[in-house]
């Protein structure tokens, strides 16, 4: 037998086995009004615009298939309506923002903030017609310079998602947003694999991360389920430290990781992060990142951030947007080339998920149960909270010093699964007193490790 004989038998060579077209996975990645996936979708608040973007003019955008305006009054009140007028469809984006709402241009209808019409000046003073219809509206929420909506049922109105992180004493939390053409689940899940980093950011292209150079050994990962949330951390060894960085991901789409620009040569306890993160469907071919990167000195201790460098469709770390030239992006490949490149929407069909994949098959089952719960009329686990009592989170980085063992990767599992329930067990408090509590208990368990 020739060796291109012994290469067929083996498989190689398959590329006319898989030629055809294959299907997405609608069920997980269709986002339009009225599919499962979007009514899912629409359960949720989740941020839609910049408030940088509000000014003298409504600001078209589109979100969950869906086109709108969003835009602030001459009230500072926030309105997102349906772009097309209820009267004639003409498009608000050519509207007149008045001291209380909008107005269209084409016949002069007023609209407020949640649709209802407040003026019909072309129609005779005894029409009802203002009382009888409204502008389709959303309500929003403004938190730190991004502006949420929940374009739900208006009975179903969820607690917003409140987190601890939106005020983490000392940060500076400096928003931005990105634009992704393709599914919001292929960028989403790079944020619940771990082993991405090892490769990607490391083995494959050289460090590009300053102070995250140990990310080239590949992590003991722990994942914990928890009431609409998932939290995982991975665990790495350099010399008699042990790092455990902790990543939240609240559904569908939110997370949070570690520090950016970190130094890593002594133990440290409770660390927290410095990005929070959404990724938000456009619609099923396009995404759009919305967040905060968040400056802080403790957490950041390389201070390598540049503030100017984040906004819109910029932030300050490395392969983020399409804005390089394609021989960059090939010489030097980052995470918004790899997600992008798996097409407008990735076919799961054809992937062969492995053991680093963990994260990533948790993440799509509980999604699929969910969206099947909302699909039945079901009430589905939301984060909430409130500035008064926010959700408590734990992304960030804490370092150990313990010595190494004839089974390390069984210390390191062990390691975080007590790191964790000594996060979990202090969930009742807030703020500095969590922060304390939390650094005083992890002394406790591990007095080796105070500095």
């Amino acid at each position: 037998m020739t060796t291109e004989e012994t290469r067929w038998a083996r498989g190689a060579y398959r590329g006319y086995d898989v030629r055809l077209p294959a299907e997405p996975d609608l069920e997980l990645t269709q986002v339009d009004a009225g599919t499962p996936g979007g009514e899912y979708h629409r359960r949720f608040w989740f941020p839609v615009a910049l408030a940088s973007q509000l000014g003298k003019f409504p600001v078209p955008i589109r979100i969950l298939g869906e086109d709108l305006v969003v835009f602030r009054d001459g009230e500072g009140r926030v309105g997102l309506v349906h772009k097309a007028c209820a009267h004639r469809r003409a498009s608000l984006e050519f509207g007149r923002i008045e001291q209380r709402g909008i107005r269209c241009c084409y016949h002069g209808w007023h609209f407020d903030v949640d649709g209802t019409i407040l003026e019909t000046p072309g129609e005779p003073e005894s029409s009802n017609v203002r009382h009888s219809i409204c502008q389709p509206a959303y309500p929003t929420r403004e938190v730190k310079g991004l502006i949420f909506a929940y374009m739900g049922p208006p009975d179903q109105v969820p607690e917003f998602p409140y987190l601890d992180s939106f005020d983490l004493p000392d940060h500076e939390l400096i928003p931005y947003s990105i634009h992704s053409p393709c599914n919001w689940l292929q960028e989403t899940e790079n944020a619940i694999d771990p082993f991405h980093s090892v490769f990607l950011h490391g083995r494959v292209n050289g460090p590009q991360f300053p102070g995250l150079e140990h990310f080239v050994e590949l992590p003991v990962v722990n994942y914990v389920q928890r009431d609409g949330a998932i939290v995982y951390s991975h665990a790495r060894r350099v010399g008699d430290l042990v790092m455990l960085r902790f990543h939240d991901y609240l559904m569908p789409n939110l997370a949070q990781n570690g520090g950016m620009f970190q130094k890593f040569e002594q133990p440290r306890f409770f660390g927290r992060t410095s990005l929070t993160k959404w990724v938000v469907p456009i619609d099923n071919t396009n995404s759009r990142k919305f967040g905060w990167r968040h400056f802080n000195n403790k957490d950041e201790v390389l201070r390598l951030g540049n503030r100017d460098d984040v906004g819109w469709e910029k932030v300050d770390f490395y392969g983020q947007t399409a804005h390089r030239s394609m021989e960059k992006r090939q010489s030097d490949p980052g995470d918004w080339d790899v997600w992008v490149s798996q097409g407008p929407i990735a076919i799961h069909s054809r992937e062969y998920l492995g053991k680093t994949d963990e994260g990533i098959a948790m993440l799509r089952r509980k999604l699929r149960r969910d969206i099947r719960a909302v699909a039945r009329g079901e009430k589905i686990a939301q984060v909430g909270g409130t500035a008064q009592n926010p959700y408590p989170t734990y992304g960030g980085d804490t370092v150990l010093r313990v010595a190494k063992s004839n089974d390390d990767e069984g210390l390191m599992k062990a390691l975080q699964k007590q790191v964790a329930e000594i996060y979990f067990a202090h969930d009742h408090l807030k703020g500095e007193e969590r922060s304390a509590k939390i650094k005083a208990a992890l002394g406790d368990a591990f007095p080796d490790s105070k500095t």
